[in-house]
């Protein structure tokens, strides 16, 4: 059961905290390897935990807000949500969305498209975000979900994000905190990882 929210904007102001502390460790990490401190497979693995805290963080985010609006709060540009749901509170609408399933999926940007159609009038305000960032968050998705399962699906599902990156997969397969740390191609002067943290910024502050 997730903590129980009333604001909107403290839900986001949570995930700007947590966000600015896990790039306040990646600087931290970065430093430690340039004065030798710490290994380049410490840094890997560091980066790694770093990227799947942030994933954590922003699904953490999305749930607490798409719950928010099925109780129909405005979001802060103080437009009108209209839920078909009708929860009589914060607990009662996961309970209804969370239904016969053992959990509920917030990390899938189909599911959470297909719910926010479900629930909410015209998916506003957060169908039409997912569809813009449809690509990426899904990118994303395959990156956490290999750190969480090691498994041979969840490999599959990290090499197409090779491929997109290399055009093909690679010999050896670079662990994902590597990759973590190869340089954009959408924006050379971030590594992946904070490519990662500025678009969960800029989704989390178009939704909220």
């Amino acid at each position: 059961m997730s903590k129980k929210r009333v604001k909107i904007a403290a839900v986001y102001n949570d995930l700007v905290r947590e966000l600015n502390g896990l790039k306040k460790l990646d600087t931290l990490n970065q430093t430690n390897f340039q004065e030798s401190k710490i290994s380049k497979k410490q840094l890997h693995v560091l980066t790694e935990f770093i990227f799947f805290n942030a994933f954590i963080a922003y699904e953490n985010f999305i749930r607490d807000t798409f719950l928010l609006y099925t109780l129909e709060k405005k979001n802060s540009r103080n437009d009108i949500v209209t839920s078909y749901l009708k929860p009589k509170d914060f607990f009662h609408a996961e309970k209804l969305i969370q239904s016969s399933m053992t959990v509920i999926d917030w990390n899938s940007p189909d599911t959470i498209i297909e719910r926010a159609e479900l629930y909410l009038k015209d998916g506003f305000p957060i169908k039409a975000y997912y569809i813009s960032t449809k690509s990426k968050l899904t990118s994303y998705r395959l990156l956490r979900n290999h750190i969480a399962h090691k498994s041979s699906k969840s490999l599959d599902g990290y090499k197409k994000v090779l491929r997109q990156y290399y055009g093909i997969i690679p010999l050896q397969t670079p662990t994902i905190g590597e990759y973590l740390l190869l340089t954009s191609k959408t924006d050379r002067t971030k590594y992946h990882l904070l490519e990662i943290f500025e678009f969960f910024e800029i989704l989390s502050s178009s939704i909220k």
